[in-house]
């Protein structure tokens, strides 16, 4: 089969169209450093990128909205998660950091990358600027895209690109990356494996990751622009991903600031004792209603049963927790290493397999053609390895021992309730099965998938013991918040960009914003 290619000629006299621009940053250091190399400021970059994407700006918040989560009696506070009333001071990291952070430093490394002559650098920024870019238009719809890379021009009232016309040219960019690492093999460029976090210098495993971010970006519009999809269903024979990438940058064991940021931050600290939010976050009674269902070992391998009741019972309802049996201390479940890792010294999550063999199995049920990436099975196979994958990656951080005979077992009952496969709609079986593989893993791409399909269904808000819904005594909507606020330096610096933004969501920018401006591709 021959390499896939793009008519993108001019590749080599363009220097990139994605970046991004300091109009955030309003007071730089003329004392520091301006100039490095390409090889340290990549690595920085990478460690940035690797752990946004497990963890980024609203781990525990998309995990209470999205059903993972609760919160645990003894602890006080979240009464905007829990309300779901979010002002445009709230979670400003989904906009703010990638922008002063990972983009920032990706642009230094494609220019420089350009100056070197080195395509496989250039791609790997590329790369890593769509991926970013699309989880920030997740998140807000439209953004500063075209002029959000001008860097050090200035520019503090940058226009915001439409969101449809960004994923669009997310697209060419992967695509063009994916060209991009085929001529550094012709060319035999090489990646400096030590400073490559993620890929460790293999420019195949790169080309697979691009195929895979790329399969993301698409499965994305599924609802709203099937011939679209169906047209850019072209990859590079390397195909997909076939195990799990995660990144180390060179996390120390049980040293305070140098370890796991997911095990520092919600498993244990550098003396080993339970750290706060662990202590905060428990299992959320719609997670374990989907478990119950399906007599599902992940109830076990991935949480900590409660310190008195011994067992996995007393799940808590996201926006209540006054009961005694709530208090962390007492019987709430806890994260366990399932979840947080086995070793503070691990790597964080950048793609997982199980998240690559769900888009797989989506894609076919959905009639997509694959066969351009080597794509040989069925939907149901798929899915199956993405189970078997799932109870793997949790068994094995929890330290299991019989993780063979709990697949087999979990599989060969046949799986029952909402998460089981079924022939007359194998989307739905998809969803439930790649939301219950996400838990700890990529919490965003759960809270996307949930916008995007409808899957998993929330529930009925009166029923407390099972709903994903909040119940909270003041909530905005008896419903999931399907976007974040436009973050409030925005509002106060760059009102008529912000303002035209607002606009053509057609929705008045105030509680309710965050609850019916759709992003482009949510019509569920």
């Amino acid at each position: 089969m021959k390499k896939f290619r793009i008519y993108l000629l001019v590749v080599f006299l363009l220097a990139g169209v994605t970046g991004c621009s300091d109009w955030l940053d309003v007071n730089q250091d003329p004392n520091n450093l301006t100039s490095s190399t390409k090889d340290l400021v990549l690595t920085g970059a990478q460690k940035q990128f690797a752990e946004r994407q497990q963890l980024g700006a609203g781990y525990s918040l998309l995990g209470a909205w999205i059903g993972y989560y609760g919160h645990s009696g003894g602890w006080s506070g979240w009464n905007n998660v829990k309300s779901y009333s979010m002002t445009s001071s709230d979670y400003n990291g989904f906009f703010n950091d990638p922008y002063r952070n990972e983009l920032k430093n990706l642009k230094y490394v494609e220019e420089k990358a350009w100056e070197a002559q080195n395509p496989a650098y250039v791609a790997m920024a590329r790369l890593l600027k769509a991926v970013t870019y699309q989880r920030m238009v997740d998140t807000y719809g439209d953004i500063p895209y075209t002029e959000g890379v001008e860097g050090f021009n200035g520019n503090v009232t940058p226009v915001y690109d439409d969101a449809q016309a960004i994923y669009d040219d997310l697209i060419v960019q992967i695509d063009t990356a994916i060209l991009l690492f085929n001529q550094a093999i012709e060319n035999s460029n090489t990646i400096e494996g030590d400073a490559d976090l993620i890929g460790g210098g293999d420019i195949t495993k790169w080309i697979k990751l691009a195929n895979s971010f790329k399969l993301r970006v698409l499965m994305r519009q599924t609802e709203v622009r099937d011939g679209y999809v169906a047209a850019n269903m072209q990859f590079d024979e390397a195909g997909f991903l076939t195990s799990s990438l995660m990144a180390n940058p060179g996390y120390i064991e049980n040293t305070s600031g140098k370890m796991n940021p997911l095990y520092s931050g919600y498993g244990k600290n550098y003396k080993g004792d339970l750290t706060s939010a662990n202590q905060q976050y428990g299992l959320n009674v719609f997670l374990s209603t989907l478990y119950k269902a399906s007599n599902d070992p992940r109830l076990e391998l991935c949480w900590e049963p409660g310190v008195e009741s011994k067992d996995y019972s007393h799940a808590l309802q996201l926006g209540q927790n006054g009961d005694p049996e709530d208090h962390w201390g007492h019987s709430s479940v806890r994260m366990g290493p399932g979840i947080y890792g086995d070793a503070s010294d691990g790597g964080v999550m950048v793609m997982s397999v199980m998240e690559v063999n769900f888009l797989i199995a989506e894609a076919l049920a959905r009639g997509y053609n694959l066969s351009s990436a080597g794509v040989d099975g069925t939907a149901k196979d798929y899915w199956t390895a993405g189970v078997e994958e799932s109870i793997d990656y949790y068994g094995t951080r929890a330290g299991a021992e019989d993780i063979d005979e709990l697949t087999t077992q979990y599989l060969g009952e046949d799986v029952l309730g909402p998460a089981a496969w079924d022939d007359a709609n194998p989307v739905k079986s998809i969803i439930y099965q790649k939301y219950l593989a996400l838990v700890g893993v990529n919490h965003f791409e759960a809270w996307s998938d949930y916008r995007r399909t409808g899957y998993p269904e929330a529930g009925n808000p009166n029923e407390i013991q099972t709903s994903m819904i909040s119940y909270y005594f003041n909530i905005v909507k008896e419903q999931v918040p399907v976007r974040m606020l436009y973050v409030q330096r925005e509002t106060d610096i760059n009102e008529e960009n912000v303002n035209a933004a607002i606009a053509k969501t057609g929705v008045t920018f105030d509680a309710n914003f965050i609850m019916d401006a759709r992003i482009f591709w949510d019509v569920n």
